[in-house]
Order: C-alpha cells, then structure tokens, then sequence
C-alpha cells in the first residue's frame, strides 16, 4: 500500500469532447516519460498509464510532447473510441460531463493506478 500522499495525482475524464486530461504530476511520478499507455483492468474496475520508453504501435502507446511536461499545461489526449468503451463497461459515466480520478504512483513500476471508486463529477 502506497503511504505517502504526495505519490497522489489526478486525471480528468471529459465526455463531451471525448478527451482524457492527464496532469502534468502524474508523468513526473513516473520518470516523465516519452511515451505512455493506458490500461484498463474491468475486474477491479481500474484504469492505469505505464510509462513506456520507446512507441510501439501493438500497445497503442501515446507520445508525450516533451515540450508540454515543462510547459503549465496538461497532456491531454482525445480518443472517442476509448470513452466510449470506458462508458460502456463501467457505467459510472454520464454523457456530456467530466469527471476526475484520483490515483497513487507505483513509482518502481512506472505507473499511476486510478480506482474509478475515487470518480468525481466535475461540476462546471
């Protein structure tokens, strides 16, 4: 179990414009990557970004704009394909709103874990 709070990050889900919002902290917890991918474990209803060093199209890994980790902006990344099957087997989501996971880096791994227990609704 991860005690320490500041290994504590957060991504946002939006619905409407079908865009996932990974903070800035969450790639520097995982050594700020060049590449990452998102896993989804249905069962324990978790979703995950591992760091990965070098892109490799069977694992659809995303590319991160180096530029962008020491900017003030966030990464975001736009795939309907991937929220709508996110909606589709958690059923926790409703149309057209965001929401905000909160999740805890297993640094030694690379990865940020999300349990979609910590979901919030992003009220605008």
């Amino acid at each position: 179990m991860i005690e320490s709070s500041n290994l504590l990050t957060q991504i946002s889900i939006d619905l409407k414009k079908f865009r996932i919002r990974v903070h800035k902290e969450s790639l520097h917890l995982i050594g700020d990557p060049r590449y990452i991918q998102f896993l989804v474990n249905i069962k324990s209803r978790l979703v995950a970004i591992r760091a990965v060093e070098k892109e490799q199209v069977d694992l659809q890994t995303h590319r991160i704009d180096q530029a962008r980790i020491e900017s003030d902006n966030s990464f975001e990344i736009y795939s309907r394909p991937f929220i709508d099957k996110l909606c589709e087997e958690f059923n926790c989501f409703t149309e057209g709103n965001s929401y905000r996971l909160t999740g805890a880096a297993i640094q030694d791994e690379r990865i940020v874990v999300f349990s979609l227990d910590s979901l919030q609704k992003i009220d605008m």
